[in-house]
């Protein structure tokens, strides 16, 4: 593995902590302001919506642990995992908003700050 993808690697570490983390805080903030009928829902639809979020970030971790090299077949992984995860994206959103019903709010805020977490320091210099 490339001194990038190990660098790249590290970083969705960090994505992945930072998201589970963020997770949990909405999921106690929506269960906490919720009535006490609701709170059980809003917690559900907070880790779901974060769960959706940190599949991502597991996917990208996938894809680059199979980009062994610069050329072609590494920029078809990348792409193609980069098309997967839009589509798994809009695929779950789907099935939580449409399907499941799951409250809206904290599903999206939490995917939302899901994707904010791969603003975490240090992840795009790979330090």
């Amino acid at each position: 593995m490339s001194h990038a993808a190990q660098g790249l690697r590290k970083g969705l570490r960090r994505v992945l902590g930072a998201q589970l983390m963020l997770t949990f805080i909405v999921a106690a903030a929506a269960a906490l302001d919720a009535p006490h009928q609701d709170a059980l829902e809003r917690l559900v639809a907070a880790v779901a919506g974060g769960a959706i979020a940190m599949l991502g970030a597991l996917s990208l971790a996938y894809t680059v642990g199979h980009t062994d090299g610069a050329g072609a077949g590494a920029q078809l992984w990348l792409y193609g995992g980069a098309a997967a995860r839009f589509v798994l994206a809009i695929a779950f959103l789907g099935l939580g908003l449409g399907v499941l019903h799951l409250s809206p709010l904290p599903f999206l805020i939490a995917f939302g700050l899901g994707q904010a977490a791969y603003l975490v320091p240090g992840v795009s210099s790979g330090s």
